[in-house]
């Protein structure tokens, strides 16, 4: 189905997406993180693992409590049809053929195309074994490193990289957002710090009034800091 320019959720940003792409299409497809690398023989090499991981997975699991099995049961336990490795392999094709730039990103079941191209949002689209389909426009409508908020209250927001810290790194870095009651901490990052991983995300971020704050965070974690952003109000 053709998708036309009214059908994309607009989203105002700072820049385009990646700096270079108006348009994306987000969608969930089974195993779609083996196409991180887009190619064939890495796609099968990938399902194989996988297959096999998954039936060692079974074996350790089979005998234990009704509850714990339901529990682990997630993606590890999915099977993997032809279907779904046919899927894979399709959508690779699609983007390996297109002369259109483009741009794709995955993560576990999910994926995104950006691209200034609509019909290779298009074709994406109607490739088979995609579901939650959405569609996305920038729109660039605020100065470059900036981000609106209604009635802000502090100066600066920085997200975190995503990193993996050992555990004192971690209980450095509580310990310091504890001694920060200035500083608003993403709701995201509050219930992390709050749980045993040890993980960042890139969505993880803090607000803050001044550059010397960041500063002092660098002594506590060098390298944490992924992009600082200036706060304005929203029109």
């Amino acid at each position: 189905m053709t998708k036309s320019i009214q059908q994309f959720k607009l989203v105002i940003k700072d820049r385009l997406f990646y700096n270079r792409y108006e348009y994306a299409v987000g969608f969930h497809l089974d195993e779609v993180s083996c196409l991180r690398e887009l190619n064939h023989t890495h796609i099968d090499r990938m399902i194989e693992r996988r297959i096999a991981w998954r039936d060692i997975a079974q074996q350790r699991t089979s005998g234990k409590s009704t509850l714990v099995g339901h529990t682990i049961l997630t993606r590890r336990h999915k099977e993997i049809t032809g279907t779904t490795v046919s899927n894979l392999h399709q959508l690779t094709e699609q983007l390996l053929t297109t002369s259109a730039d483009f741009k794709l990103v995955v993560s576990v079941n999910t994926a995104h195309v950006y691209t200034n191209d609509l019909t290779l949002i298009n074709q994406v689209s109607d490739l088979p074994g995609l579901t939650q389909k959405e569609y996305n426009r920038a729109v660039v409508g605020r100065p470059p490193n900036t981000i609106q908020l209604k009635n802000p209250t502090h100066k600066f927001r920085s997200y975190f990289k995503m990193i993996k810290l050992t555990d004192d790194q971690k209980t450095h870095l509580i310990n310091f957002l504890a001694n920060q009651p200035a500083a608003r901490i993403s709701p995201a990052l509050v219930s992390w710090l709050k749980s045993p991983l040890r993980r960042t995300q890139d969505y993880f971020f803090i607000d803050h009034d001044t550059m010397s704050w960041l500063t002092m965070l660098s002594l506590v974690l060098p390298g944490l800091i992924r992009k600082t952003m200036q706060i304005i109000p929203a029109k």
